[in-house]
């Protein structure tokens, strides 16, 4: 107990701010907060398909590849309804952000084809699912907030 307690020793929730304050979409650090969400959408798919070609008989990666599939469109739904709370001016700007950050999703599904062309993708089909979820929280953000 005496390790964990030295090891988190200094530990402080600035880090943590620092995120939140990058996922409310603030107008001042709106590119850092775009990139950041684009390289979680790409890193997404990568991991999708290191997954996918190293366990390809597993039903409990299936299951996890499956979730990882619709994780980007849950998480962006969640930065809208927290970027509508904290800047509700702005929730018709995000939600156009949000389409434009599908195109990273895309960029994401692309790439796991140059890993192996058997792989789902840029599936436009669970995109499609993934839009109707992140479209109904930032609809929900505009009408709330």
């Amino acid at each position: 107990m005496e390790l964990i307690g030295r090891f988190l020793e200094g530990v402080t929730a600035g880090p943590f701010r620092n995120l939140l304050e990058l996922m409310s979409l603030n107008p001042d650090s709106l590119g850092a907060a775009l990139v950041l969400l684009a390289a979680i959408m790409i890193l997404n798919d990568l991991v999708r398909t290191a997954f996918m070609t190293e366990y390809t008989r597993s039903v409990l990666v299936h299951v996890i590849v499956n979730v990882l599939t619709l994780l980007p469109a849950f998480a962006l739904g969640a930065v809208l309804i927290y970027a509508g709370y904290r800047f509700p001016d702005r929730a018709w700007v995000n939600l156009g952000l949000a389409a434009l950050l599908y195109g990273a999703w895309y960029t994401g599904g692309a790439l796991t084809w140059l890993a192996r062309r058997d792989t789902e993708g840029a599936d436009l089909g669970w995109m499609a699912h993934g839009a109707v979820v992140t479209l109904i929280c930032g609809l929900l953000a505009v009408a709330v907030f």
